[in-house]
C-alpha cells in the first residue's frame, strides 16, 4: 500500500510549497462523489480486427521506428511490430469524448485510455460495449530524501564534446589533466569512487567501456543539464508528459520549486562525467530525458505519464530505461494495491514495464524505500519479472536499512540486485558545482542502469533476460538470495563475462536438426511449435527444456525416431509438474546419436 522511490515531498510540504497541478483531476476518493482516474480497457481495436495480416501489419509498422524495431530483433526476439503496436480504434475515443468522459492519455500497449470518471458515472462507463474493464489508476507517493553536501567540492568546467563519441575521447584527455588518472583508477573518479567501484563498473571502464552507443531513457521529476558534471551530456531528446511539451527543466510559474532535483541526481549518477571530480557509471552513454513526475501532490496522473514515457522509450529505439518511481497507492483507499497484487501481473505499471522488456528493453526500476516501515514490501513496477529491481546497500556492501524487501507475493526474489543508494554522490538542486550525497534506491538504481549500459556495450545482442541472469548469476549472493538482497551486490567484471548457457556447445555434428518455429517470444497462453527430425540412421531422440543455469524443467519426447523419421512438438511454457514457468530465458535441447542441438526461447509472463 506505499510507496516509492526518493525525493523532497516533505521537506516541499513542511514548507507550504504543495499544491495542486494546472487542469489535474481532483486526487479525492471517488466515494466522496468526487472524479477519479481510471484505465479503460477496450475490448478489441476495433475495425482492425478484421482487417487483413498485411493491412494489420501496416497500421503497427506505422507506430514503430525503424530504430525500435532493430533493437527489438537483436535483442527481444521479436521480428516486426507486435499486436499491442496496433492503433488503439479513433472511434472508441470520439465515443468517450461525445459522453463527457475526458480522456487524459491513450495507450497502444495496453489497448486503453486513461479517463476521469465521477463515482456516480463509472458503472455507465463500464457498461459501453466496446469497454472490457476498468482499473483504478494509482497515484503516487515520494519517500524521503536527505541530501547532505560534500563539503569543499567544485569542478571546473571545459568545454563540451560532440555526443557521446567526443564523451569518451575527451575522457582521455581529461583524464591526463586530472593527475593523468586514467578510467579504472581511483582518483579519475574522486567523489564518485566509492559508488562506481562497489558494482565493478570501474574495472569494466579500465577495459574501455563507457556506454558507447547505447541509449538510455530516464523517466522521472525532471532534468536541469547546466551542472558541471553534465558538460559532456549527449541528449537525444527530451519530452514533458506533465505539460505536454519537450522543456524537462523547471519552467516558473508551472513548476514547483526544485521540481527537477530528483531527475538531475539520477541522471548524475549514470551519465555524469567531470574527471578527477565525479565520473557516472556509464558516463559515455546517450539519454532521453522524460519527464513524468510532478510534485505538486499525490496525484493519479504519474502512472499515466510513466506509461507514455515506456512507448515513448520505445519509439526512439531505447536499449534502457532507468526510473527511480513506483507505485502501490489508490486515491480510493479501499482500491488501494496490497502485497498480494505484487505479483508482477496487477498493476499497470508493471504490465507496462513488462511490455517494454518484450521489445528489448531493459528496465532497471527502484524496488523502494519502505524497508524500516509497516510497509517494507517492493513496489510496483519493481514486481515484474522481466525487469531488473535494484535494492540499495551502503559502501561497504550492507543493506541499507531502507532498502525495501522482497519477496514478491508469488514468490520470486527480488531485488534482483543492489547497488550503491546510502550517501551516493550526486548532482544536487541548486547549484551548478558542487555535490551532495543521498541515499535512496533511487540512487542505486541508475548506478545498476549504467552498468547494465555497459554490459550491453560489450554484448550488444543481450536482450533483458540474458542481462537479468548475467547479474543475478554473478552477484554476491546468488546461491543464497535473500529477502532485502536478492541475488546480492552486482559485480560488473563477472556479470561482462557470464556465458549465457552451459548448453551452447554441440557434439560432432549429425544428421539431424532441430528448429524452434515460434512464437519466440512465447507469452500468455502461446504455445511454442517445435520440430526435429533424424537422418537416415534412425535412433534414440529427446528434446527437453532446460533453464540458463542448465536445470532441466521440462521433457517434450523421449523414444526412438526411424530413419527419416521426425516429430512435430508444441510446448505450453509449463514445467514437469505443469506449473508456468517464470519468465525468462530457456533452452530447448535435442539429443540423439551424433546430435545434440539446441533453441534459445524466451518466455514473457
Amino acid at each position: 500500500m506505499r510507496r516509492i522511490g526518493i525525493g523532497f515531498a516533505t521537506v516541499l510540504a513542511a514548507a507550504g510549497l504543495l499544491g495542486a497541478a494546472p487542469g489535474a483531476a481532483s486526487s479525492a476518493s471517488p466515494a466522496a462523489g468526487r472524479e477519479s482516474v481510471v484505465w479503460v480497457r477496450f475490448t478489441d481495436r476495433g475495425t482492425l480486427e478484421s482487417a487483413g495480416a498485411a493491412e494489420r501489419q501496416r497500421a503497427a509498422r506505422r507506430q514503430v521506428s525503424a530504430r525500435s524495431l532493430e533493437r527489438r530483433e537483436r535483442r527481444g526476439g521479436v521480428a516486426g511490430p507486435l499486436a499491442g503496436d496496433l492503433p488503439v480504434e479513433p472511434r472508441y475515443l470520439q465515443a468517450l469524448a461525445e459522453r463527457g468522459f475526458a480522456v487524459r492519455a491513450v495507450s497502444r500497449w495496453l489497448n486503453a485510455a486513461s479517463v476521469t470518471v465521477s463515482a456516480e458515472r463509472r458503472a455507465e462507463l463500464a457498461r459501453l460495449p466496446f469497454v472490457a474493464g476498468l482499473e483504478p489508476v494509482a497515484r503516487y507517493r515520494r519517500a524521503d530524501l536527505d541530501p547532505q553536501p560534500v563539503a569543499g567540492a567544485r569542478a571546473a568546467r571545459g568545454p563540451r564534446p560532440a555526443g557521446a563519441a567526443g564523451a569518451a575521447g575527451a575522457a582521455r584527455a581529461a583524464g591526463a589533466a586530472a593527475n593523468a588518472a586514467l578510467p579504472g583508477e581511483p582518483a579519475f573518479y574522486a567523489y564518485s569512487h566509492a559508488q562506481d567501484r562497489l558494482i565493478e563498473a570501474d574495472l569494466l571502464h579500465a577495459r574501455g567501456l563507457s556506454g558507447r552507443g547505447v541509449l538510455v531513457v530516464f523517466l522521472d521529476s525532471g532534468f536541469r543539464e547546466t551542472h558541471a558534471v553534465f558538460d559532456a551530456l549527449d541528449v537525444l531528446a527530451r519530452r514533458d508528459f506533465v505539460f505536454g511539451d519537450s522543456v524537462v527543466v523547471d519552467e516558473p510559474g508551472q513548476d514547483l520549486y526544485d521540481q527537477d532535483a530528483h531527475g538531475t541526481a539520477t541522471l548524475s549518477v549514470l551519465a555524469g562525467y567531470a574527471p578527477g571530480f565525479f565520473v557516472g557509471t556509464a558516463y559515455g552513454a546517450q539519454v532521453a530525458l522524460g519527464k513524468t513526475e510532478y510534485l505538486g501532490g499525490e496525484l493519479p496522473v504519474e502512472m499515466d505519464y510513466w506509461q507514455m514515457g515506456a512507448e515513448w522509450a520505445d519509439s526512439l529505439g531505447a536499449d534502457v530505461i532507468s526510473s527511480s518511481l513506483g507505485y502501490s497507492v489508490f486515491d480510493d483507499p479501499d482500491a488501494s494495491y496490497e502485497y498480494a497484487d505484487m505479483n508482477g501481473h496487477i498493476t499497470a505499471i508493471t504490465r507496462a514495464a513488462a511490455e517494454a522488456a518484450r521489445r528489448g528493453i531493459t528496465v532497471v526500476t527502484a524496488q523502494g524505500n519502505d524497508g524500516n516501515k509497516p510497509w517494507h514490501y517492493l513496489i510496483a513496477p519493481a514486481d515484474a519479472e522481466s525487469v531488473v529491481a535494484v535494492g540499495a546497500v551502503d559502501s561497504l556492501g550492507l543493506i541499507a536499512a531502507f532498502s525495501a524487501f522482497g519477496p514478491t507475493a508469488d514468490g520470486r526474489v527480488k531485488p534482483d540486485v543492489c547497488g550503491m543508494g546510502s550517501r551516493t554522490a550526486a548532482a544536487p538542486a541548486g547549484n551548478d558545482t558542487s555535490l551532495v550525497r543521498m541515499s535512496g534506491t533511487s540512487l542505486s538504481t541508475p548506478g545498476v542502469a549504467g552498468l547494465v549500459a555497459l554490459l550491453l556495450e560489450e554484448h550488444p545482442g543481450w536482450g533483458p533476460f540474458e542481462v537479468l541472469e548475467a547479474l543475478r548469476s554473478t552477484a554476491t549472493r546468488a546461491d543464497a538470495p535473500l529477502a532485502q538482497y536478492g541475488y546480492g551486490l552486482a559485480r560488473g567484471e563477472l556479470a561482462v563475462e557470464w556465458l549465457p548457457s552451459t548448453l551452447d556447445s554441440e557434439a560432432a555434428g549429425g544428421p539431424g536438426a532441430l528448429v524452434v518455429v515460434g512464437p519466440n517470444p512465447m507469452a500468455g497462453a502461446d504455445r511454442l511449435l517445435l520440430r526435429f527430425r533424424l537422418g537416415p540412421a534412425g535412433g534414440a531422440a529427446a528434446v527437453g527444456v532446460f533453464d540458463v543455469r542448465g536445470r532441466h524443467v521440462r521433457e517434450l519426447y523421449r523414444g526412438e525416431l526411424p530413419g527419416g523419421g521426425g516429430r512435430v512438438l508444441e510446448w505450453d511454457g509449463t514445467d514437469t509438474a505443469g506449473r508456468r514457468l517464470s519468465g525468462g530465458v530457456y533452452f530447448v535441447r535435442f539429443e540423439a546419436p551424433g546430435v545434440r542441438h539446441h533453441g534459445r526461447v524466451v518466455v514473457f509472463p
